[in-house]
């Protein structure tokens, strides 16, 4: 797992008994970003989601395939702002979970900040330098 600045964790895809050890390690919420039905043996959303429930903990599901749009950022912002923390994010390889946590902290960070965060993750993401500081000029209005 890495860890990024507000106490947020990105990984690969996640089990719902991986979903239980974690939060009995203290994590509050998760946030799934793979879509259903990407690959063959991946659990459904609906399973993680009543896994998650049955452990007491927030779950969202905000599946992100092809690109970004702005439902996806809006809902990503939404999340982080009101998911109890420790959050883990995860996807296939956690790749969309940064960019998407990137977008969702990009006003109370900057882009630099944003960046510089996911650069000293592991992350190599300076595709998503141009669309971050154009939602973020666009969230500042």
């Amino acid at each position: 797992m890495i860890e990024l600045p507000g106490d947020v964790f990105i990984t690969g895809q996640l089990l719902a008994a991986q979903m239980q050890v974690l939060s009995e390690q203290g994590v509050m919420s998760f946030v799934n970003n793979r879509p259903d039905m990407e690959a063959p043996i991946q659990p459904r959303s609906e399973e993680l989601e009543q896994a998650a429930q049955t452990l007491g903990v927030d779950y969202f599901h905000i599946p992100m395939s092809g690109g970004l749009t702005p439902g996806i950022i809006d809902a990503s912002v939404t999340a982080y702002d009101n998911a109890p923390r420790p959050i883990v994010a995860f996807c296939a390889s956690g790749m969309r979970s940064a960019v998407l946590w990137g977008f969702a902290h990009v006003k109370t960070m900057g882009v630099d900040g944003v960046m510089d965060a996911l650069s000293s993750a592991g992350f190599n993401l300076e595709q998503i330098r141009a669309p971050l500081t154009q939602y973020a000029k666009t969230a500042a209005e």
